[in-house]
Order: C-alpha cells, then structure tokens, then sequence
C-alpha cells in the first residue's frame, strides 16, 4: 500500500527533487524507532508487537542467564500427564454421550430442554469424531508426534520455570491464564527493574502506557489466593492430582 502512495505522489509532483523528499519522508516515517530492547531497535511499523518483542526477549535473557531448562524427566511427566488427561478426556466424553443418548429416549424431554441435549450430544459427537480422523491422519508418524509432543512440553515447562523463578525472587500476586500462572507483580518489578538497568528503553512516550497496562491495570487479572497461588506456582497442573480451577 505504501509503494502505491508513492506512485501517486510523484504523478502528482511538478519536480522531482520534491518528489524524492517525499519518498525519504515516508520511508523515515515507517522505520521510526520507538523502542530499543537488547540493542534491538523497535520500529513503529511493530508498534502492535511491541509489549510482546520486549518482554520475551528480556525474558529468553533472564533464562539464559540463569541456566532456566526443563529436565529430561520434567519434559517426560509433562507428556505423560497430558497424555493421561486426553485419555480421561475421551472415556468422558464417551459416558456423556451414552448418558445424553438415553435421555433424549425419554419422553420426559422436549422443547428447549430437549434442543440443548441434542446440541451438547452433536458438540460431544464431532468433536469425537475429528479425534478418530486426526488418529487416523497421524497413524505411522508417532515419531513426529513425539517430537511435537516434546516440543509443546518444553514451552510449557520452561515458562512455568521462568515464572517461578521471578515469583521466588520478586514474590506478590499471582493471576491466572490459560496457559498456566503468571506472577504478576514479579513480572512488573523485573521490567522496571529491567528498565532501570537500561535493557529496554521505550523511546517514544505515546506507546509507554499501553505497554505497562498488562502489568499495572488491576481489573485485567483474576487473582488467585496467596495459598492457592503459592501451591500452583510450586507444583503446576500437570504434576497435581487434581489441578486447581
């Protein structure tokens, strides 16, 4: 969309000198930098990108610098527990359709009570069935599978041990996220104290807000007790008995 602006900047110019300012002008504009991160500049272009491209990478320093890995048998009880829920999974979703099945035999349901039945059993029924197919579409390349599995396992793994790590130096709240909990003002504390220390520098002050909201706005979060935070910050969802809501 830029390179059509510029053709029909200098159509409309009466000199070409003008022209090739306008061509400088536009190019300066997109490349702008906005923020700098590690000596990595940040440009305006990636404005969208810019609370994520700065916190990962501080993030992936932090890891580095104290030796943050998962383990070998942290990797496996991950793939094993994942595997134990798919299967816990699906023998559930097996006894509700059964269950939904006879209900909907009675002639004790009907009108909407007997529309959300059918609906929930259509949910449950699809849902099986791209299980079998995507069985069906993988069948032979359990050795890729594994090293997806695998892979997932150290993302997984890894986050939890970086956020336990800021949790045990920085302690405060904890919230939760799908992917696992986050603690918050630890993750506040590190980019301010990151701040500080010049790693990152947000250089055009417009941007400077949105980039501290996720950490500074309250209302965002669900906070966890500081009992339940402490538990799961300890002992994630895949190695509990029963992982907590």
């Amino acid at each position: 969309m830029r390179s059509m602006l510029l053709v029909g900047i200098i159509i409309g110019l009466a000199s070409s000198g003008v022209a090739q300012t306008k061509h400088v002008n536009a190019e300066s504009a997109d490349t702008k930098v906005i923020a700098v991160v590690l000596g990595e500049n940040i440009t305006v272009n990636e404005k969208d990108k810019l609370s994520g491209k700065i916190f990962n990478a501080l993030l992936q320093q932090y890891a580095k610098e104290n030796q943050i890995e998962p383990t070998d048998e942290e990797l496996d009880a991950f793939v094993q527990r994942t595997e134990e829920m798919k299967k816990q999974q699906q023998a559930k979703s097996e006894r509700d359709r059964e269950r939904l099945k006879k209900e909907l035999e009675s002639a004790s349901f009907s009108g909407r009570d007997r529309k959300a039945k059918q609906s929930q059993l259509a949910v449950i029924e699809s849902n099986m069935n791209f299980n079998r197919e995507m069985k069906k579409k993988t069948k032979g390349m359990e050795e890729k599978m594994h090293a997806m599995k695998r892979q997932m396992a150290q993302q997984f793994v890894r986050s939890w041990k970086i956020n336990k790590a800021l949790y045990e130096k920085y302690g405060g709240r904890l919230i939760f996220q799908q992917a696992g909990i986050e603690p918050l003002d630890a993750y506040r504390d590190f980019l301010k104290e990151q701040e500080k220390s010049g790693a990152f520098q947000i250089i055009d002050k417009q941007y400077e807000a949105g980039f501290w909201r996720y950490f500074t706005n309250d209302a965002m979060h669900r906070f966890y007790t500081k009992e339940d935070g402490a538990k799961i910050i300890n002992t994630p969802w895949w190695m509990m008995d029963e992982p907590l809501e």
